[in-house]
């Protein structure tokens, strides 16, 4: 195996330590690994109609990635993280189901594809995958946590989610799109992929708790149906650490 050495010294944040084999690294308790092999995936996952199959990131995108893996894992507690999660794998692409997948996640490790800021893998979506991945982990591990009962009333009349595949079935018809939508928020929904299912619904008010895309507090503030679920979303976090709090996810990338 191609050995790398990384030489690399990131002084804002806390301790980083690099392997010389194969580059990967532990942060705050959490392997975070650079190497495609099929067994990173379950085993359930290998054969159909699953075909888990991934490919190694370029080099090139290591130390990128490394940065982003550290800026999201530092947004927890680690006793959050090492109760919950056990490694963050980056690859070049991955694939299920015979669809590409930019990130998914299993029962204790979040999967995230990285091949290049030209081609949309910006640092901003590094981060913003990990916490979309593992809010998943979270609400399976504390399922009673969430009022999930309050959340739906947050939907608009009538509305149900529309993908039985949790998420599969946009991807494949191209109804996955992430921007922020005001149109969607009057109905209690930030973006098309929410629709798609409750998990997905939570993730994207995760991903934008702890990385907010633009307008993202001025939608929650102005829109009751998504100010009601910000703030289902923020007492679930707050139950699992009370370091989660409004205050906090409001500064968080303030500091």
């Amino acid at each position: 195996m191609k050995r790398i050495v990384l030489i690399a010294l990131i002084a804002s944040f806390s301790p980083f330590y690099f392997y010389a084999c194969p580059a990967d690294t532990t942060i705050k308790g959490i392997e975070v690994s650079f190497t495609y092999t099929k067994e990173i995936f379950p085993e359930s996952w290998q054969p159909a109609p699953v075909n888990a199959l991934g490919e190694t990131i370029a080099a090139s995108e290591i130390l990128r990635s490394a940065a982003a893996a550290m800026k999201a894992l530092n947004k927890y507690p680690e006793n959050v993280l090492t109760h919950n999660l056990k490694a963050v794998y980056f690859l070049k692409s991955m694939s299920f189901f015979g669809v590409g997948y930019g990130a998914t996640n299993s029962n204790d490790v979040v999967y995230i594809s990285s091949n290049g800021m030209t081609r949309g893998y910006t640092d901003f979506y590094l981060e913003k995958s990990f916490h979309h991945e593992f809010s998943s982990i979270l609400f399976r591990n504390y399922p009673s946590v969430l009022d999930t009962v309050e959340w739906k009333k947050a939907n608009g009349n009538g509305f149900d989610y529309n993908d039985p595949e949790n998420g599969v079935g946009a991807i494949r018809s191209k109804k996955s799109s992430e921007e922020l939508d005001t149109a969607l928020a009057r109905i209690g929904m930030l973006t098309q992929y929410a629709m798609s299912s409750l998990e997905n619904d939570i993730n994207t008010i995760a991903q934008n708790l702890f990385l907010p895309d633009n307008n993202f507090w001025e939608i929650a503030d102005h829109y009751p149906l998504i100010k009601k679920k910000v703030k289902l979303l923020i007492a679930f976090y707050n139950k699992i650490n009370p370091i989660f709090t409004e205050q906090y996810f409001r500064k968080i990338n303030t500091q």
